[in-house]
């Protein structure tokens, strides 16, 4: 299975220029110690929409909803893969009603 993270660059950029040239090694772990404290934005998959998040419709049922602005857009991976943001995901499934 494949995780795809996505991490702001703006936060590892201002970083590097003030980073001290003391070795490598002290580099990367303040470099790593900086990447863990900013926010990570998952990617899921369109297999990870329903195992993981449980969302049940098939993926032509999907593209409609989004096509009518009632699920998160798309991100275009490649040619053939696509992926959502896993927080917006997450907001649409708290914003569905709950059955009784």
């Amino acid at each position: 299975m494949r995780i795809y993270v996505h991490v702001e660059p703006v936060a590892i950029f201002p970083y590097v220029v003030h980073c001290p040239l003391a070795g490598i090694n002290q580099w990367a772990s303040t470099l790593l110690m900086e990447m863990s404290m900013t926010k990570v934005r998952r990617l899921v998959s369109k297999k990870e929409l329903r195992t993981v998040h449980g969302i049940p419709y098939c993926f032509a049922h999907i593209a409609r909803l989004e096509k009518a602005d009632q699920f998160p857009k798309r991100l275009l991976l490649g040619a053939c893969r696509v992926a959502w943001w896993e927080d917006e995901i997450e907001e649409w499934k708290a914003s569905r009603p709950r059955a009784a």
